[in-house]
C-alpha cells in the first residue's frame, strides 16, 4: 500500500494530472475515477496486451494499485478497483475515506 499526496500524485500521472475542477467534483460525490493512458501505466506493446488478454490475463496496476491512499487537503481516497482499458490504460476508481471520529 502506498500514500500518495496529490502532489506526489500527479506527478506519477505525467503531463495530465487530475484537476482541480476534477477533485472538487471527487469530493463532492465521495468517489470517482482517474484513467491514464497506457504510457503512464508503461504498456505500449499492443502485441504483449492483446496476448495477455487473449489468455485472460491482465497487465501490471501501473501508477496505483487497489488499497492505495490518496490524500487531497483533509480528504482521503483510497483506490477501490483497477480496470485495464482496450488500449492499455487504466482506471482507478476512487472513494472517500470516512474521516475519524476522535472519542
Amino acid at each position: 500500500m502506498k500514500r500518495l499526496t496529490r502532489a506526489e500524485l500527479a506527478e506519477r500521472l505525467g503531463p495530465r494530472p487530475p484537476s482541480d475542477a476534477f477533485w472538487n467534483r471527487v469530493i463532492a460525490a465521495e468517489r470517482g475515477t482517474i484513467s491514464v493512458g497506457p504510457e503512464v501505466v508503461g504498456d505500449t506493446d499492443r502485441r504483449a496486451r492483446e496476448n495477455r488478454r487473449r489468455r485472460g490475463e491482465s497487465g501490471e496496476d501501473g501508477p496505483l494499485s487497489p488499497g492505495d491512499m490518496i490524500d487531497v487537503g483533509e480528504e482521503s481516497f483510497v483506490v477501490v478497483g483497477v480496470e485495464e482499458t482496450h488500449s492499455g490504460g487504466r482506471r482507478y476508481r476512487i472513494d472517500l475515506v470516512e474521516p475519524r471520529r476522535d472519542g
